[in-house]
Order: C-alpha cells, then sequence, then structure tokens
C-alpha cells in the first residue's frame, strides 16, 4: 500500500513529481516512474491505472485501467477496489457493468483499514479526479460510511477545477436533492455545462430532463437526440434508453429492430435494465423472432445484478415453462428475492401462488397478504385479486361492500377488466345500490378500451332492452366488435341475431358454426345451442346422438335449459320405445 513505499526512493521522487511537493510538477516524468514501479508494486499500479482513468499525464484508456484495477484489486489493493467496485456499479463507455461483482467488493472494502487514503492525500493536494472520486466514495460508501455533506463538498471543490465528471455528477445532485437543496434548473444548467465538456453521463442525463421535462421545457425530440449522441459515445444508459424511444416512438418513428439493437449494445455492456428489456424482446418478438431460451438467459443475468423486475420475470419463467423446464422451487425463490425489494408483480405473484398452493403449501390468509401489500401501492390486478377474495371468502370473510370498494378504486385507475367488474357490481347491486347509469357509464369506459366482456354486456343490454330503449343495431355492433376478439359468449350471442335473422342476414349456417366456436373456446351455455341445432337441423344434418350429447354436457355444467331438453328428449326416447316394443292385443 502506498504508506509503505514512501521508503522506496523512486516512490518518493514519483510523490514530489506528481503532487509538485518542492518541486514543479513533471507529470511525464512521474509517470514513467510510475509505470516502472508498477511491475513490483500493487498499489502503483493502482495509481497508474488510475491515471489511465482520467487521462492524468497519459492519454485516456479506461481499458488498461480496468485491467490494471482487476490486478490490484485481486490483491486487495484498495484504490483499485473503490474504482473497480464504482465502474462495475456504473459501468463507462466500453466497461462493463456487474453489480453483483461491485457488491462483493464493497463489502470487501469494509474490511479494510482507511482504504481511502491515496485518494484524500491526492485530494488535499488539489487532484480534481481525486476529489471527484472521494466524493463518489461518501456519495455510494465506497470504503467509508455514506455522507451526502462531504460528497458535495468534495464534488464541489473538484468542479471549481473544471472537472467535467464532478459538474456532472452535481448535476444528479441537485436533479435528486442529495446533500443539496433540489433544483431542477441548476441541475439542468449543470449537465449542460459537463456535456460541453464531452461527458457521456451529463449528456445522457440532459436526454432524461428533456423527456419527464426537468429544469426545461419538455421536449421529447430534444431527448431523442441526446440519448443518440451519448449512445454513440457508448453510454449504456443512454442506449438503452435509446432503445426504448424506438420501441415506444418517443422523439422518433418506431422502429422495433433498432430498438433491439440498442438494447442488445448496451446488455452486452451488463447494464441490468437493457438485459431485462433484452430478454422481454425474446419473450415477445419484438425486433427479433421469440426466443425463449435467449429471454430467460438475459433475465437471468439481469436477475443475478439484483433488478427485481428481472428477478420477478425469472421467476415467472420458472413458473410457466418458459425457455427452462419447471421448477416451483425456483419460482418461489426469485419471486420472494424480487418481493424483498418491493416489487409489486412479486407480490402479486406470490399471492396467487399461496391463493392456489403452488409450490409453497397453499393458504388464503398469505395470498391476502401478499395482494394488500401491492394493492397499497394501487396494483391493479391485485386490488382485482382482493375484490375476489371479499366476494368469495378466500381467507376473508365474505364482504360485497369492500369487494365493490377495491374494483371501484382498481377501475379509477382506467384498468378496462374493472371497470367491466363494476359496471357489473353496479347492474346487479352488489355491494353497493343497484344504479343502471353508472353501470351503463362504466360498460362503455370498458368497451371503448376494446374490452370484449364490457362489448358483450353492453351489446346485451342493447338486445334485451330492460334498462334502456331497445336498440339492436347497437347489440349487433357491439357484439361483432367482440367477435372479433375471439370472446366466445359474444360468438354465442351474435350466433342468435344470425339464426333469427335480427339486424343481420339469417344465415343458420354461420349461426352454427359461431356456436362451435363458443363451444371450442369453453363456453357452456353455448352446449345448449348446439344441442338444438343438431336436434332440429340448424345449419347442419339433424343428429339426436350429437343434440342429445351436447344436451347433456350443458346439463353438467350446470345450464338448466340444457337439463330441460336432455329430459324431455330422454322422455321422448322412451315414450317411442315402450311403444315399439309394446304386446300386440
Amino acid at each position: 500500500m502506498f504508506y509503505n513505499l514512501l521508503s522506496r526512493p523512486k516512490y518518493s521522487l514519483f510523490d514530489k513529481l506528481f503532487f509538485a511537493i518542492g518541486v514543479d510538477q513533471n507529470l511525464p516524468q512521474a509517470i514513467s516512474i510510475l509505470k516502472e514501479e508498477s511491475l513490483t508494486s500493487y498499489t502503483s499500479l493502482s495509481i497508474l491505472s488510475f491515471c489511465y482513468e482520467f487521462g492524468i499525464g497519459v492519454e485516456k484508456n479506461i481499458k488498461k485501467a480496468e485491467y490494471g484495477y482487476i490486478i490490484a484489486s485481486s490483491k486487495n489493493e484498495p484504490l483499485s477496489m473503490i474504482r473497480l467496485a464504482f465502474l462495475r456499479k456504473f459501468g463507462r463507455p466500453n466497461i462493463r457493468i456487474d453489480r453483483l461483482e461491485a457488491q462483493i467488493l464493497t463489502n470487501k472494502l469494509k474490511k479494510i483499514k482507511n482504504p481511502i487514503s491515496w485518494l484524500y492525500k491526492a485530494s488535499k493536494f488539489g487532484n480534481s479526479y481525486a476529489q471527484y472520486c472521494l466524493g463518489t466514495c461518501y456519495h455510494d460508501a465506497l470504503g467509508v460510511k455514506k455522507c451526502p455533506k462531504k460528497s458535495i463538498e468534495w464534488y464541489f471543490k473538484s468542479a471549481n477545477q473544471n472537472n467535467e465528471c464532478a459538474i456532472g455528477v452535481l448535476g444528479y445532485c441537485y436533479l435528486e436533492g442529495f446533500g443539496i437543496q433540489k433544483n431542477e434548473k441548476k441541475a439542468f444548467q449543470f449537465y449542460l455545462k459537463a456535456a460541453k465538456l464531452n461527458d457521456p453521463i451529463a449528456t445522457y442525463n440532459i436526454g432524461y430532463c428533456f423527456e419527464e421535462g426537468k429544469g426545461c421545457k419538455k421536449n421529447i425530440k430534444f431527448a431523442f437526440l441526446w440519448y443518440k449522441k451519448s449512445a454513440n459515445l457508448g453510454n449504456p444508459f443512454a442506449q438503452n434508453s435509446l432503445g426504448y424511444c424506438y420501441e415506444e416512438g418517443i422523439g422518433i418513428k418506431m422502429n422495433l429492430k433498432e430498438s433491439f439493437k440498442y438494447y442488445r449494445l448496451s446488455a452486452k455492456q451488463g447494464y441490468p435494465w437493457a438485459q431485462s428489456n433484452l430478454a422481454y424482446c425474446y419473450q415477445q418478438g419484438i425486433g427479433i423472432e421469440i426466443n425463449l431460451k435467449k429471454s430467460f438467459k438475459w433475465y437471468e443475468r439481469a436477475a443475478l445484478q439484483g433488478l427485481s423486475r428481472a428477478q420477478h420475470n425469472l421467476g415467472h419463467c420458472y413458473h410457466q415453462s418458459l425457455g427452462i423446464n419447471k421448477n416451483m422451487k425456483e419460482a418461489i425463490f426469485w419471486y420472494k428475492k424480487a418481493a424483498k425489494q418491493k416489487n409489486l408483480y412479486a407480490y402479486h405473484s406470490l399471492g396467487n401462488c399461496y391463493q392456489n398452493g403452488e409450490g409453497v403449501e397453499k393458504s388464503e390468509k398469505d395470498a391476502l397478504k401478499y395482494y394488500k401489500l401491492a394493492a397499497e401501492k394501487e396494483f391493479v390486478p391485485s386490488l382485482i385479486s382482493l375484490s375476489f377474495c371479499y366476494r368469495l371468502g378466500l381467507g376473508v370473510e365474505i364482504n360485497s361492500t369492500i369487494s365493490f370498494q377495491y374494483m371501484k378504486k382498481a377501475a379509477q385507475l382506467n384498468n378496462p377488466y374493472s371497470q367491466n367488474c363494476l359496471a357489473f357490481f353496479y347492474e346487479e347491486g352488489y355491494g353497493t345500490k343497484k344504479n343502471i347509469q353508472l353501470a351503463l357509464y362504466y360498460y362503455k369506459l370498458s368497451a371503448n378500451s376494446n374490452n370484449p366482456w364490457a362489448q358483450t354486456n353492453l351489446g346485451t343490454i342493447y338486445f334485451d332492452g330492460v334498462h334502456v330503449p331497445l336498440d339492436r343495431e347497437k347489440a349487433v355492433k357491439y357484439f361483432k366488435l367482440a367477435s372479433n376478439q375471439s370472446h366466445p359468449r359474444a360468438y354465442c350471442k351474435l350466433g342468435i341475431c344470425y339464426e333469427e335473422g335480427i339486424v343481420v342476414q339469417k344465415n343458420e349456417r354461420k349461426a352454427f358454426n359461431l356456436y362451435k366456436k363458443a363451444v371450442f373456446l369453453g363456453y357452456n351455455r353455448a352446449y345448449y345451442s348446439l344441442g338444438r341445432c343438431f336436434k332440429n337441423g340448424i345449419g347442419t344434418i339433424s343428429d339426436s346422438q350429437e343434440a342429445l350429447l351436447h344436451f347433456y354436457r350443458g346439463a353438467f355444467y350446470g345450464d338448466l335449459r340444457a337439463k330441460e331438453m336432455l329430459k324431455s328428449m330422454l322422455a321422448c326416447f322412451l315414450i317411442e320405445e315402450s311403444v315399439l316394443f309394446a304386446k300386440c292385443a
């Protein structure tokens, strides 16, 4: 370590030349000595790597810096451990992010006495990069306790020497209110100043400010341009954001292939969010063919770095056999990992697992607990699940009022599924007073969001004309909209219209096919309609055996109409049989 090297004459000379102690500063000569010393001293190698990282007395070469840090860190040299931990956590152009490795190095630093000694000494001698790095130590608890106040002090000392890294990070501090009063306008100004000095991180952050309207007027086109500028400098954060811009059409025309390209560039540099986004692309076929094995691989990489979203999705892969064999033990492990980070999706997935006894012992009370954790943060799927828990008495006593309240909360968060359910509650007066106008309002809201259940329900209301004036043209319009989404109940409703020629031209064959589709998709009430078709030869050849079979299936699932038809047909068969085999007089 450096304090043991002062007895070495060459290192002592380096110290004088590097810090101008009693002599004029001479960086070329200092670096020459340092290179020689680095062959036998890990501390010298660390300092040389530091010089390569920031271009102090040598041409900037971050790959050489990384290489030296890796070697010296393996021997527990603190300066290298500090800088490598930082680089592994946040990355830099062409430097791989690995937050698991960063955490390991950070934990090791806690066991080393005074690991910031060289940085502190260099900072006292006015080295702006050392001052900046010392600020990051206090910012991220690298070898010292986190202290926003000290972090800001060192950042300002460095920034006052026009250090681009410190100026940029001060922008972040102003934006987040870290160690200083939050001021978005000042944040934007600091980012601009650092970007003019070619800092790729500040360049990215300007894009973020333009995208979100932080300290400047929101401008998504400018956001895209700044992201692209930073991405071209190799910044993985910007590459990921650029991928998102291309995916969603933010500031640029949507281009899924470009989106995939930039996600992959960022993911290869280890940025966990990009790795998770890339996994999702492989899962959904965004800009690339679906490849569930690759999707699993990238979720795993991001999950191992601690990204809760990826941890949940990895659990989902194990749960649903996506790119990997089903393994509920692993699924629960990753769901719980994500839940420890308060991931709402993980809370909900754990709720489902406890509800159904998948990978854990069934516990409706534990299911309720996890649903509530997510619902507290207005997570819509959990609000809906809680509504059903109170409706069906799952882990709690039945309470129609509370069930209604949870469904209403979900509906007010613009969820089409819950809007349809809430409309049904108002229509039936479940947990609230019956209110047909509010039922219609929420059915329409949901139907306008293309929810097929709501479209079918709304169509039924207009078809029956009980609560509203009869309007079968409107009814058929909604049935068709829902049928276009392969909704089985809508198939059945539309089948009736074609069978009887209501609004549409009568077409019994089409009606028969619609009933068949409904049955195929599991709509049990369609068995009755299909049974009638076979019994009476509607759109198909009359077939009593098929009719009986479909009436039986309908009756089995509780359809009273099918049950009555089954009884009627069987009675007829018995009468026919008794007549056929009656004795002659």
